[in-house]
């Protein structure tokens, strides 16, 4: 008589004596997350285009943005417990099939002649929500999918992932919402069916055996990773990065309008930006091996510290593409390094809730970049000598920078050349909402 496995020991079985590439069960979920990160960057473009189209009101824009974040800090930590009590390739699956049928309703309502603002903010806090489930659930699976000493190669793949669709997304957002309104909505509600077929067709479960009585409280994630001093100095270290990245990210596209930089040169800047994530993700598995995890968080920080003061100094689209490519190359080396770590010393009845307590503490602030950016499309930001980070008598950092323009201009390459002498006033480049509304990147919530 023949003998059947369980499910859950087929990954046991096979994946401690074959690499990432070959295991089967990891490159399932690997290839279905990728296909919807990709449909969740074009989208992502495509939400303030369609109430830009609708409404006209950056404003709106900015509060679709905020329904699509706010769900990180409101819902993750009861996601942590969700993933926790319940069965996690059903939980990631239904996450999958709601949020595809809540993008497929702007198709649905675009071709029934309008798309009401409301359905917009309820599609974009769904979808938000669905994030945040599957992230959370997602740790805990890759664990029972990957050997321990294979978890830090397989957060590099993600990183890849991740950075790969913040590359190809947004442009691509661009184009399909130039073909059609609803396009870039439809291809994410699909991008959602391929990751459910894929989860579908994985054969090992995402839990270990529960036992009927074991619930938790929410809070028990935090607890864990606060009594863990290393984990806990990494987590409020990415929360105070994470703002950062995300204002760097506002600060470039700012400083390339105000060079008079087209959106596409703009699109390209981002794309380049995302490239050095891309390219850190590749480097990752031998800089892990040849430096420790101290020297890897110390060059990080250096690199943001460092960017900041030579994107004052940069006078093209370009230069801001590089300098800011150069502060993400770092970032999935840490990534690997700190997620590794903590999925593989935690347990696994609470993978879930440390991975939400971490999410929480990474983006406590991170979720107020839909705010600055709004409030950054306003015609009148930056335009008075009292920026939002100065006082009225001290001028904004980029005009404490201007003294040093006469000096950078003989190292760093600029588009024109300007009479010596008396000052030419700069002509500020002429509004676009495109550019505008560019999102940045999200960084990764480690």
């Amino acid at each position: 008589m023949r003998k059947t496995r369980p499910a859950g020991s087929y990954a046991r079985a096979t994946m401690a004596s074959v690499s990432l590439h070959r295991n089967r069960e990891f490159m399932l979920l690997w290839s279905g997350q990728a296909v919807s990160a990709l449909g969740s960057q074009i989208s992502l473009v495509a939400y303030p285009l369609l109430v830009l189209a609708v409404t006209g009101s950056p404003a709106k824009a900015g509060i679709v943005g905020f329904a699509l974040q706010a769900p990180i800090a409101v819902f993750a930590l009861p996601a942590g417990a969700l993933a926790d009590s319940v069965n996690r390739k059903h939980l990631m699956v239904a996450c999958d099939g709601v949020r595809a049928l809540a993008l497929g309703s702007i198709p649905i309502a675009l071709a029934a002649g309008a798309v009401p603002y409301a359905l917009i903010v309820g599609v974009a806090f769904v979808d938000g929500c669905g994030f945040v489930v599957t992230y959370v659930t997602e740790r805990g699976a890759m664990r029972r999918l990957v050997p321990p000493d294979q978890l830090g190669e397989a957060v590099t793949r993600n990183e890849s992932r991740t950075f790969g669709a913040m590359l190809a997304g947004p442009p691509l957002g661009g184009l399909l919402f130039g073909i059609g309104q609803a396009v870039p909505f439809l291809i994410d509600a699909i991008s959602y069916a391929a990751s459910t077929t894929t989860k579908l067709l994985i054969r090992s479960d995402f839990q270990e055996p529960r036992a009927e009585q074991e619930r938790g409280s929410a809070i028990e994630g935090l607890r864990w990773i606060w009594r863990r001093p290393f984990l806990r100095l990494c987590a409020l270290l990415f929360a105070a990065s994470n703002p950062v990245f995300a204002g760097l990210y506002l600060l470039v596209v700012l400083l390339a309008k105000q060079d008079g930089a087209s959106p596409a040169a703009i699109g390209v800047m981002l794309g380049i930006a995302a490239g050095g994530g891309l390219i850190g993700a590749g480097l990752a598995p031998s800089l892990r091996r040849r430096l420790s995890p101290r020297l890897v968080l110390i060059g990080e920080s250096w690199m943001i510290a460092l960017a900041i003061p030579l994107l004052l100094l940069a006078h093209s689209a370009l230069l801001l593409g590089l300098i800011l490519a150069a502060a993400e190359l770092m970032t999935p080396v840490t990534n690997s390094i700190v997620v590794g770590y903590r999925v593989a010393l935690a347990p696994d009845r609470l993978q879930g809730r440390v991975q939400a307590a971490s999410t929480l503490i990474a983006f406590s602030a991170g979720w107020t970049g839909s705010w600055w950016r709004t409030l950054a499309r306003q015609p009148r930001f930056f335009s008075s000598r009292a920026g939002p980070c100065c006082s009225r008598s001290e001028p904004p950092p980029r005009a404490r920078f201007a003294i040093l323009r006469p000096w950078t201009r003989r190292l760093l390459p600029h588009r024109h050349s300007r009479p010596r002498g008396r000052r030419v006033a700069r002509t500020p480049a002429r509004h676009h909402p495109a550019a505008a509304t560019h999102p940045a990147p999200a960084c990764d919530a480690r």
